[in-house]
């Protein structure tokens, strides 16, 4: 799950509500920080909090551990405040937790 050289998405409805630095951060936390550490299911789920300006997207590995990233990007209130990451597979995709439901 969660291959780095698979292919990777973000629907119209995401890519219209935050950066694409921060969803870019966000792949990058997954590679970089997540992969390995824990094991991944098959939805991930980032909340979006502003700390000190600045946007942190939080991690629940539903393990009993809850991770936190510093991304270095202002935070604005409009951000979506949950987004989902889903593997089918196939493609992994990045959206709005509310097209995830849908």
């Amino acid at each position: 799950m969660f291959d780095q050289a698979a292919e990777r998405y973000a629907t119209f409805g995401l890519v219209a509500k935050l950066p694409s630095e921060i969803i870019d951060g966000i792949w990058g936390i997954i590679d970089d920080d997540l992969q390995g550490v824990v094991t991944l299911p098959r939805v991930l789920q980032f909340a979006l909090i502003a700390r000190h300006g600045q946007v942190t997207a939080v991690f629940d590995d539903q393990q009993g551990s809850i991770f936190e990233f510093d991304l270095p990007f202002n935070y604005d209130r409009a951000y979506p405040e949950t987004i989902a990451v889903l593997d089918d597979g196939h493609y992994q995709t990045m959206m709005l937790l509310a097209e995830l439901q849908a």
